[in-house]
């Protein structure tokens, strides 16, 4: 069902809607639409919402659902080798000792159009635990969601014209996420932190010498 018929169908309940439907969809790893368009749904049906209080109950309706994602991830550890949690840990630690790290790192990301869920799949095979992760995110989301409720009235007209959802592009943008995550993953940091040179930690599937 086209996500705007809820709207359509209570708009009373714009706001939790909106909130519940960002929630899960921050849950989902791939292939979702930005959530900004929730919110600029729900502002186009009834435009007496508040537009802070609606980016507020967003942007912590993304980190409820982000957090979850990120704890789902943890279990992704198990699968990569001690080379590669070596590396891993050597990130986790570069940032944890970088003033703002997490934070700036966290809160660029979430104001671009990249895929966050990679981001937070990233950290949790990372198992970081900072609240700049949190701070960041919700700042970043904050302020692209009450951008663009702003921003909507002079580019959609109808529902028809917001909901126009290209999938092409969402497969590519989340194929970069992906290409991310993949980059961290098979970085050798280690390497990169102490003697800044590029060096990839290679899959034994193909590489079994490899360490």
């Amino acid at each position: 069902m086209d996500i705007s018929n809820y709207f359509i169908s209570f708009p009373e309940y714009s706001y939790l809607f909106s909130t519940l439907v960002i929630f899960l969809l921050s849950v989902i790893p791939i292939l979702t639409p930005p959530t900004w368009m929730v919110v600029v749904a729900a502002y186009m049906i009834n435009p007496s919402l508040d537009p802070v209080i609606l980016s507020i109950l967003g942007a912590s309706a993304a980190i409820g659902g982000r957090l979850v994602l990120f704890q789902f991830s943890l279990f992704g550890r198990k699968f990569i080798n001690e080379t590669r949690k070596s590396s891993l840990d050597r990130l986790k630690i570069y940032l944890e000792k970088t003033k703002y790290g997490y934070f700036l790192g966290t809160m660029i990301f979430a104001l671009t159009p990249l895929p966050s869920n990679m981001l937070f799949i990233s950290y949790g095979i990372m198992k970081a635990k900072s609240i700049g992760i949190i701070i960041g995110f919700w700042i970043g989301r904050f302020i692209v969601y009450l951008m663009m409720i702003n921003l909507s009235r002079y580019f959609f007209k109808s529902f028809s014209e917001l909901f126009k959802n290209d999938i092409t592009l969402t497969i590519l943008v989340d194929l970069a996420g992906i290409a991310m995550t993949l980059l961290v993953i098979f970085v050798n940091w280690d390497i990169l932190l102490s003697q800044h040179k590029l060096v990839f930690i290679k899959p034994k599937i193909f590489f079994p010498n490899s360490k």
